[in-house]
């Protein structure tokens, strides 16, 4: 419990009471905004952060800590501007990094932006920052003043408390879940790739090309039902593309149809496999695959797996 007199501490000129205020506001405001964004790119609602419940606390703490350092700066849109893509971006790498060291998993991945740094931090982003400071300067941290203005502080101390302790029970869950995510996602690559390396040293390597550039999507699919009727339809378009295959391949001819069986055994397998993977996920690790469209393994955690399984 965090009592009246330590909410008096004072940060920068300001008391914890008003810091926290802000801090679970803007948690809430960054939800609203992600996952509405999220919702609307992939057409169905998407409930985006680390915890199950409507915050996103990197939001919370990016406003929070921009606020406060910039603050003496608030004469100068400039100063506001650039330092607010500075600080913003530090905060957005550091995240990263902790996030990649503790669950050995990337959340978001910049990769394919220009002027990124090791996929967690891209120009783009960071100039995007910088306006949002703007924003938060010039129209948001007035509302949220006034927000936390109308309700008496003995209230608002109740409310911090109670937002607190139940973040905290979710935070843990969500921790206990992501502590094992790695693992569930090395479970899916593998069936993934096994079946992809098959075709890529078969004779049908124009083939594997093909599956993967069609399926591509459905590694972050979480229903399992789904993954198995899309996967039957292209079985039967697998067959038909060995039909035709064979009937095109007169030298090989013999060969591939005794390996046909062959190779429709073992799409069965994988699509059985990964189907079984899926249903084993949990909610919460469900929720995850669907809000963070680039939740992976991390390379260095892969790399490492790569060179103990050489040894």
């Amino acid at each position: 419990m965090l009592s009246s007199r330590m909410l008096d501490w004072n940060l920068l000129g300001f008391d914890f009471y008003h810091i926290l205020n802000w801090f679970w506001i803007y948690s809430f405001i960054g939800w609203i905004w992600e996952s509405s964004f999220i919702s609307l790119k992939s057409h169905k609602l998407v409930n985006r952060g680390f915890v199950s419940g409507p915050v996103l606390t990197i939001y919370g703490c990016g406003a929070v800590s921009v606020y406060l350092f910039l603050k003496p700066f608030d004469y100068s849109f400039i100063a506001l501007y650039f330092g607010g893509a500075v600080v913003a971006t530090v905060l957005e790498y550091v995240t990263g990094t902790l996030m990649e060291a503790i669950f050995h998993t990337n959340w978001w991945d910049y990769s394919d932006k220009k002027f990124n740094f090791q996929g967690k931090i891209c120009l783009e982003s960071s100039i995007a920052w910088g306006f949002f400071t703007l924003i938060l300067f010039y129209m948001l941290q007035p509302i949220v003043d006034w927000i936390v203005s109308l309700y008496p502080r003995r209230y608002g101390e109740a409310a911090i408390n109670l937002i607190t302790m139940v973040y905290c029970v979710d935070f843990g869950m969500s921790s206990f879940v992501a502590f094992q995510i790695k693992d569930k996602l090395a479970n899916l690559d593998k069936t993934w790739d096994e079946f992809l390396e098959y075709l890529q040293n078969s004779r049908l390597a124009e083939m594997a090309a093909a599956v993967k550039s069609r399926t591509t999507a459905l590694y972050h699919e979480t229903s399992a039902e789904r993954i198995l009727a899309y996967f039957e339809d292209r079985k039967e378009r697998l067959s038909d593309y060995l039909d035709r295959f064979i009937d095109e391949s007169s030298d090989k001819k013999e060969f591939l149809l005794e390996r046909k069986d062959d190779y429709l055994e073992k799409f069965d397998h994988f699509i059985n496999t990964l189907a079984k993977n899926q249903k084993s996920l949990d909610r919460i690790t469900k929720r995850y695959i669907k809000a963070y469209p680039h939740l992976g393994l991390s390379k260095r955690f892969k790399r490492r797996e790569k060179e103990d399984s050489e040894k």
